[in-house]
């Protein structure tokens, strides 16, 4: 509602004078009037804020200048303020403005008091039978701006309102919290993707100026402070946008806006990221990019599905969503729109498909909102192969204002957007929240396969690896494939080589946390050769690091200090080379024997519940049976303890 805010500015720039008295304290009002709204031609908020300020102290019967205080408010996003003054001018004058009724709404709105909102909103409509005369000479004025946000505006504010002041129905998120800095900054933060272990994420930052830049946040462990920096080689004047990795952690597509020969516009182009950097870069195909505007690809979890925005001739409005689909010799088939339940004849964009490929996040203009843009979700239909009508996220991830940007993590149930909300650190802001179970999709297991030649080891590469009754998948140039597989069922593959021995094997595909995806090996054989020796297996060097956690006195749940020691204790290790960590607990002599041993037990668990969390691999935590009681032996104190004992890999 930016838009309106500026139209009543301008109504009452050119429209006040004729209202205004001649009382020393009604000219200094007016001269502080006068220079508040010069202040917001030049773009200077704060100072006409300030102004226009001094104008209500000045004289508090100057009902323009009140006004006009709460619109600039509301453009800084201090609805209190702007609530404040927009009630101080209706209770001096009821019909001083039939439009201020729904600019108090909006207010109402944007600060989270919905019922509020909808009760303003609906006596704005309901004054629409009083004739504009009523209203004296705003009711003229605002005549035109009126009618549009009848026609256009009132019936989705109304809507929205309804929407979050019954926001018990919307449980799908939890645990909203700003991620801060240096991720979020005075600039627009936004489209973040995250790497699978949560420790990497990029993102685009827009400065003031316009330009989109990819950014690079990387911090160590999941508790870790992130560092940020530009990413990649291709950050140039021009927009770069919104920046998707395959969860194989390797394949990357990304947007760039250039002007050409043949006019401006965004194109998507594709790489593959090896050792931070983007590699073997090229543009998607002419008849998926388009002469218009094309970006913000999302891939599904395996890589065979494309999703992306274009504003391209022939869609339903704006710009729509699409998918291209993996061919098997490699490349992308002909775009199709993804149709009326999920494009409008508004904007739709940053769509995010589910580990799952059956549930489709995106952002939209067009759906039912609680303001602005918000992010819907859509279900696939399998039995009609179309996706399903769009429905609203909810609050607390939607509000009246705006947000785009949905992302998940690797396992489903940590989410991220991006909004411009009330209380962030300046234009778009990352925030991060957990996802309802039911919104997370079915569970896959992320699934490494590596074909090489079991001589050799040499990979071998460009090599089809059909799945039993499924798709065909193609190995890269280190003979890796990757499979978004269901846990806890077989996973047939087969490989056929004329160099090699036909090879076929089923595996059996685990749950997986996916922060690193679950390896495979596929060696062939070549044909006639012997089978491949035995490798010879040299123990690596170990050595251990220990770490006493003390409880007190029947106590098995951790408290801060005890977590801040182990966050840093973790945050010292480098990660790759923990071979396992043996978590073994300990209690004093006090109380009876098996008492005791469940007690030490529980602070065990406790300590790898906690590491856990920090993002150590739970593969490599193990949790001996509780060693109970240590009977005559120093301070009891001490012997409330657990030990942890890493072993490390050596050098």
């Amino acid at each position: 509602m930016r838009t309106a805010h500026l139209i009543v500015l301008a109504l009452i720039l050119f429209g006040s004078r004729s209202v205004f008295g001649q009382s020393r304290d009604r000219l200094r009002a007016v001269e502080a009037f006068d220079d508040g709204m010069q202040y917001i031609l030049d773009g200077k908020l704060s100072r006409a804020a300030k102004r226009l300020q001094q104008a209500a102290d000045y004289d508090p019967t100057f009902l323009p200048g009140v006004r006009s205080l709460g619109t600039v408010c509301g453009l800084q996003k201090d609805f209190d303020c702007a609530i404040e003054s927009y009630r101080t001018v209706l209770e001096a004058d009821s019909t001083f403005s039939r439009l201020l009724y729904f600019q108090l709404g909006e207010a109402y709105l944007q600060a989270g008091d919905a019922r509020q909102a909808l009760d303003y909103f609906q006596r704005f409509q309901a004054l629409q039978d009083r004739d504009r005369g009523a209203f004296g000479l705003m009711g003229d004025q605002e005549m035109a701006t009126e009618q549009r946000i009848v026609d256009q505006d009132l019936d989705r504010s109304i809507l929205s309102a309804q929407i979050s002041a019954d926001s018990t129905n919307y449980v799908n998120a939890t645990n909203l919290l700003n991620m801060g800095a240096p991720i979020n900054s005075e600039d627009n933060d936004y489209f973040p993707f995250f790497t699978n272990d949560l420790t990497g994420v990029l993102y685009t930052r827009q400065e003031s100026r316009g330009d989109e830049d990819l950014i690079t946040a990387k911090r160590r462990g999941t508790t870790g402070k992130f560092r940020t920096s530009r990413f990649g080689t291709f950050n140039t004047q021009q927009p770069e946008g919104m920046c998707t990795l395959v969860r194989d952690g390797e394949t990357i597509f990304f947007t760039l806006c250039h002007e050409n020969e043949g006019g401006g516009g965004c194109d998507i182009h594709s790489g593959v990221l090896i050792d931070g950097r983007i590699e073997h870069t090229e543009q998607l195909p002419n008849y998926l990019n388009s002469p218009t505007w094309d970006s913000q690809a999302a891939i599904s979890c395996d890589g065979r599905q494309l999703f992306f925005a274009s504003t391209r001739p022939g869609g339903i409005g704006g710009s729509d969503l699409y998918r291209c689909y993996r061919l098997p010799d490699g490349s992308w088939s002909e775009p199709i729109n993804l149709g009326a339940g999920v494009n409008t004849p508004y904007d739709e964009e940053a769509p995010f498909l589910s580990n799952d490929a059956e549930t489709l996040y995106f952002s939209s203009m067009g759906h039912e909102s609680l303001g602005d843009q918000d992010i819907f979700y859509s279900r696939w239909d399998p039995s009609r192969e179309r996706w399903s009508k769009a429905m609203n996220i909810g609050p607390p991830v939607n509000s009246p204002a705006r947000e785009l940007g949905f992302h998940l993590s690797a396992d489903g149930r940590q989410g991220f957007f991006a909004s411009d909300r009330a209380g962030g650190m300046g234009g778009l802001d990352i925030y991060s929240f957990t996802l309802n179970e039911e919104l997370t999709g079915k569970e896959v297991t992320y699934v490494s396969g590596f074909v090489t030649d079991s001589l050799t080891g040499e990979p071998i590469a460009n090599q089809e690896v059909p799945v039993a009754g499924g798709d065909v998948f193609r190995t890269n140039y280190a003979g890796r494939f990757f499979i978004c597989a269901p846990p806890d069922a077989p996973l047939t593959l087969q490989v056929d080589n004329a160099a090699y021995d036909p090879y076929r094997h089923t595996f059996s595909i685990p749950r997986w946390d996916n922060t690193t995806p679950y390896r495979i090996n596929l060696p062939l054989t070549k044909s006639g050769a012997p089978p491949p020796p035995e490798p010879e297996v040299k123990p690596r060097e170990t050595y251990t690091e220990t770490l006493q956690a003390l409880f007190a006195f029947e106590e098995y749940e951790l408290t801060s200090e005890q977590q801040s020691a182990l966050r840093v204790f973790a945050d010292s290790l480098d990660r790759e080379r923990i071979a396992s960590i043996a978590l073994i607990g300990f209690t004093d002599e006090t109380g009876a024997v098996d008492y005791n041993m469940r007690l030490s037990q529980n602070r065990a668990e406790a300590v790898g519940a906690y590491l856990r969390k920090l993002g150590i691999n739970p593969a490599l935590i193990v949790i001996e049976e509780g060693k109970g009681e240590i009977a005559g032996q120093r301070e009891k104190k001490l012997n409330r303890r657990v030990d942890i004992v890493v072993t490390m890999y050596g050098g």
